[in-house]
């Protein structure tokens, strides 16, 4: 792991295996917004229908008899919404699980050299090479680094690939240099 300074620009060169852990909070993170979508989705699902099938238009109701059929709607949605939550991960984690059991690259050391041109990502005898506009967008988590290629991949870094804090202080700054501030959260 290397911070050289070339013709007065930085450079940083990190590595690092990504371990099983690493990739299951990934997949965990990479997935929220669907999960939250789906959850919500089944919570809004379930109280129309519950109320549909317990509130009769014809029907004169009082305050607590509405009442009784909103908690009991709520109650049953809450409970609904939160067994498809828990399926919903269960399902993420088994698919992570299994890809990363499957894929024998992922389990190589990567090393990544960002500098003002781009990223360079070496993994065994393989090198990509990415511009800096081809990152669509990052996001930063308490463990590790999302830099997204596209709106399904990722260049997952972990905060334990960076040895200091100074290596870490230049990456966000080489981050926020050459990622427009609306597509990254760094802080």
């Amino acid at each position: 792991m290397s911070n050289t300074d070339i013709d007065s620009k930085e450079v940083l060169t990190v590595r690092g295996t990504l371990t099983f852990k690493e990739y299951k909070k990934f997949s965990s993170f990479h997935s929220r917004r669907w999960v939250i979508w789906f959850t919500l989705s089944t919570f809004i699902l379930f109280f129309a229908l519950s109320i549909y099938f317990l509130y009769n238009p014809g029907d004169i109701f009082s305050f607590g008899e509405m009442a009784a059929i909103l908690f009991v709607s709520s109650t049953v949605s809450v409970f609904i919404s939160g067994i498809f939550f828990l399926y919903a991960k269960a399902v993420i984690r088994i698919k992570a699980t299994r890809e990363y059991k499957s894929d024998q690259l992922i389990k190589k050391e990567f090393i990544y050299t960002f500098s003002e041109e781009g990223i360079n990502q070496n993994r065994g005898r393989s090198i990509n090479y990415i511009e800096w506009n081809e990152i669509v967008f990052v996001r930063e988590y308490p463990p590790m680094f999302l830099l997204y290629v596209s709106k399904n991949k990722s260049i997952v870094i972990p905060r334990r690939f960076f040895e200091s804090i100074e290596e870490l202080k230049l990456f966000k700054q080489i981050i926020s240099e050459n990622v427009p501030s609306k597509n990254n959260n760094i802080t």
